[in-house]
């Protein structure tokens, strides 16, 4: 039988969400568990395509702090794919991330910007990392942390270019 080559990938913004891999990357992890990642910290500096979607997740260095998100294990061609979707601004960087209390070594994606202003990020951005949170059973500290985040909303603007970020996100090349 072929085997394909696996390895673990974490995800700490919309790829935590499972649900996300598969129906928008169409990526099925083999297993997803909750995992922290030591010493970096959650900012939205990756800057969105407009006031609707100003700001997206990305991780720095940070000593002291813990990000919390989701270690898939993947294919090796599915990490490719993420890389691909993400675009270029994003450095692919490998790191020891701690599951169910044991040091194991992942893949992320750390998106370049000289950016270090915390910009609130839309209100449906947040809901997304929010149920993949829950979803993944993350702790109830760091849910209480994303649900506290400053977030924008514009009502029916929102709704009505809810489309457009989806293409924006999803479809660039």
């Amino acid at each position: 039988m072929d085997r394909k080559e696996t390895l673990l990938y974490f995800g700490y913004g919309s790829n935590m969400s499972t649900h996300y891999l598969i129906r928008r990357r169409k990526i099925i992890p083999h297993e997803s568990k909750a995992g922290i990642l030591k010493n970096y910290q959650l900012i939205m500096n990756m800057g969105g395509p407009n006031f609707l979607e100003p700001s997206f997740a990305n991780i720095r260095n940070c000593k002291g702090v813990n990000v919390e998100g989701v270690v898939h294990k993947i294919d090796k061609e599915d990490l490719q794919k993420i890389v691909n979707t993400e675009g270029e601004d994003y450095k692919l960087v490998k790191l020891s991330v701690y599951v169910e209390g044991v040091r194991k070594t992942a893949y992320t994606l750390i998106y370049v910007t000289d950016e270090a202003k915390d910009i609130p990020p839309s209100t449906r951005y947040l809901k997304i990392l929010i149920k993949a949170a829950k979803e993944n059973n993350l702790s109830e500290r760091y849910i209480d942390t994303l649900e506290n985040r400053p977030s924008v909303y514009y009502p029916i603007l929102s709704e009505i270019f809810s489309l457009r970020v989806y293409l924006w996100v999803w479809l660039r090349t």
